[in-house]
């Protein structure tokens, strides 16, 4: 089992941050990269290596997000149409997991089959976005990060338009 942790900034249109192992120290580097509409973030590892990236496509009704690992093997992120709270699912070479919030949209446990392979908490009462992220199979570790990136980024999108939707009234 593995622990990362993450915190960004209040207010953002381009963030750079680390991501921290339970000992406190460096695991990744993430690279936000702000773009009118779309999204962009590097991630390279302590060593400053390149480990994935993560695209928002821009060319879809809902959010979708390309993800392309160091390996060469990629995976989509893509929320799906739902009243109450984020659904997204996760499509790759031989990978087969979902994603299931909680009523609160904190928190997301991510499943391969029927096994808990992660959960991915947002802290409560914070002024920027924190994250708490609980790895209990290593083989996720890459993926279970994007994962969180995208996530992040799917409701912070959410959160603007919902503040847009109100401002209409």
């Amino acid at each position: 089992m593995k622990k990362l942790y993450f915190k960004q900034k209040i207010m953002k249109i381009t963030d750079h941050y680390e991501v921290y192992n339970e000992d406190q120290e460096i695991e990744y580097y993430v690279d936000e990269d702000f773009k009118f509409i779309s999204f962009r973030a590097n991630v390279t590892d302590a060593d400053g290596e390149y480990v994935f990236s993560i695209e928002k496509d821009i060319y879809t009704p809902f959010i979708k997000f390309n993800i392309n690992f160091r390996d060469g093997s990629n995976i989509i992120l893509k929320n799906k149409f739902s009243i109450l709270k984020n659904k997204m699912s996760i499509e790759g070479d031989d990978l087969s997991l979902r994603l299931e919030e909680d009523y609160f949209n904190y928190d997301v446990a991510v499943y391969n089959e029927n096994e808990t392979i992660a959960v991915i908490k947002r802290k409560y009462l914070s002024f920027s976005d924190t994250y708490e992220l609980t790895i209990f199979d290593d083989y996720y570790t890459d993926i279970i990060l994007a994962i969180a990136i995208g996530v992040d980024c799917i409701r912070d999108n959410n959160e603007r338009k919902s503040q847009n939707d109100r401002k209409k009234r």
